[in-house]
């Protein structure tokens, strides 16, 4: 074990904590704190999130984290190690004249080390000086806001919470991280010096290719099938619940859709969905945008029912 993970295991069980619980309270997997006392480096992110879990946990702790972040290597495959230099060699046997002048000298250093040890002697009932309390690290409040609203925001790998969010931080150098489901997220090193507020916009994340067949030597491959004019097609850029019926009640669909999936029915048609803000529809070719807003429960109908002939 390194240095570094004998000091973090060392503070942890002398307060009789566990790494499940510390684990809950830092909101981070056991495993990124079983690498930390392990020093399995190679199985933590890269480092500026690697040297944000340390510094936190090292707070948890009650420890100076920047001891510690001296002891992080500077790549993954480096272990800090203290070496103990080699014991110089002591001659087994001493000729008697060494003593001649050995003796002498051991007397003034005797008496020099007791001189030294009277005067740094404090008075009876005298209290001893009060070791100064180091300040409090410097706070400042980041606030953060994200398109689309409620994204999660980490910093230095532990959740805040969900955007809009206010938090007191430590100033520094610290990594800001957005997620929402369905959009590609962010990463960015802030140098937090003064309160920021922070507005991030997250993309729609682009669904993965299908995976095309490859026809047999010799064939034409066939055209892929388009939908016809008269068609309502559902893109699903956010998970969400749908139900298609037609009008005379019979039901085309039902179920969870996840990102990047497209549905297709000829219209006239009711859709309800449970999250408007992840349905995109496309009616005869015309994008019409999403069918609401996020979480929102919406029910439309798309296409006019045939005339009645006279």
């Amino acid at each position: 074990m390194c240095e570094l993970g004998y000091r973090l295991r060392q503070a942890r069980e002398e307060q009789g904590l566990d790494l499940t619980q510390l684990a809950e309270r830092l909101k981070v997997r056991r495993a990124i704190l079983e690498a930390l006392e392990e020093c399995r480096y190679q199985e933590l992110p890269e480092p500026p999130l690697a040297r944000g879990y340390l510094k936190r946990y090292a707070q948890a702790l009650g420890l100076d984290p920047q001891p510690l972040l001296m002891l992080y290597p500077a790549s993954p495959g480096m272990n800090r190690t203290v070496e103990v230099p080699p014991k110089s060699r002591i001659p087994t046997r001493t000729p008697r004249r060494a003593w001649l002048w050995v003796l002498p000298l051991l007397a003034i250093l005797a008496a020099a080390a007791f001189w030294w040890y009277s005067t740094r002697q404090e008075p009876r009932g005298e209290a001893a000086p009060v070791a100064p309390v180091a300040p409090a690290p410097k706070q400042v409040m980041l606030r953060v806001n994200s398109e689309p609203v409620g994204a999660r925001v980490y910093l230095d790998g532990f959740l805040l919470g969900n955007a809009p969010i206010q938090a007191p931080v430590e100033v520094g150098e610290r990594v800001l991280r957005v997620e929402a489901q369905g959009y590609a997220p962010k990463q960015q090193t802030l140098n937090l010096l003064t309160d920021q507020n922070l507005t991030v916009r997250l993309e729609v994340a682009k669904p993965p290719a299908a995976p095309q067949a490859t026809p047999p030597a010799g064939t034409t491959p066939a055209p892929i099938a388009q939908p016809s004019g008269n068609t309502l097609v559902l893109r699903v850029e956010q998970t969400s619940w749908i139900r298609v019926t037609a009008l005379d009640g019979r039901q085309l669909y039902e179920g969870t859709a996840r990102p990047g999936t497209q549905l297709s029915f000829p219209l006239p048609v009711n859709v309800r969905t449970g999250n408007g803000g992840g349905v995109r529809a496309v009616v005869q070719g015309q994008d019409r945008g999403l069918m609401g807003g996020v979480g929102q429960v919406v029910q439309r109908r798309f296409g006019n029912p045939p005339a009645s002939n006279p």
